[in-house]
């Protein structure tokens, strides 16, 4: 099959149910061009009940907790934000409410289901269908050295210690100074490592709990200094 170039255009309405031909990397388009909550909700279920542990959560994030998590960040930010793990775009939307440019986006999801409804939903954001724990690697051909800042869905407290460690690791590679990598947990403590957090003389920050959504969400920051 023939790879796609490193970056394509994406029809405004594809089809959210179309196979992925392998590494497919979208710009362009509009906003919030195919955003449909009833398939986002079913996408997600269909992905929890294959892989439950991957997704951390029976239900996408709330709103309120969506908020919880980018408040902190600045409508006029300068640079890149990574996103890891969007999902079906709840905290991506939560950026959008905030004002941030959707081209400043960069969202990299190793779901190729959500991987398709995010490139629909978000086309002048940057999509990547890949792995975390490659961040860096995945970030190099494409000519990204720094973000500001890193907003994080993933599970890490359902993950092993060795991967969570390297998700971290290699996120605050690419983090700059002054940037923080915002964390959901579905515990009361904070799922970024505490040797990671030292070795980039970070600053944790507890950010608050969203009690409306299901489960309670707990939000930590790190901030890199």
């Amino acid at each position: 099959m023939e790879k796609l170039p490193l970056f394509c255009k994406i029809p405004k309405c594809r089809d959210a149910k179309a196979p992925l031909l392998g590494p497919l990397y979208s710009h362009g388009g509009s906003v919030f061009s195919c955003y449909n909550p009833a398939m986002s909700y079913k996408m997600w279920f269909q992905n929890y009940s294959r892989h439950p542990l991957r997704m951390g959560a029976l239900f996408p994030s709330s709103s309120a907790l969506s908020s919880l998590m980018v408040r902190h960040i600045k409508p006029d930010t300068q640079g890149l934000i990574l996103e890891l793990g969007p999902g079906t775009g709840s905290f991506t939307r939560a950026l959008l409410r905030r004002g941030i440019p959707e081209e400043k986006l960069v969202l990299l999801e190793q779901s190729p289901d959500f991987t398709t409804l995010l490139r629909n939903s978000f086309p002048d954001a940057t999509v990547i269908c890949g792995d975390a724990k490659d961040v860096a690697a995945i970030m190099r051909p494409l000519g990204i050295e720094e973000f500001n800042e890193i907003v994080s869905g993933l599970p890490l407290n359902a993950m092993g210690g060795e991967l969570r460690q390297t998700i971290c690791g290699e996120g605050f590679k690419l983090l700059r100074l002054a940037g923080s990598f915002s964390q959901v947990s579905y515990l009361p403590r904070c799922s970024i490592p505490n040797n990671i957090i030292a070795t980039h003389s970070a600053k944790k920050i507890y950010c608050g709990v969203a009690l409306r959504n299901m489960p309670p969400g707990f939000v930590w920051r790190a901030e890199k200094h």
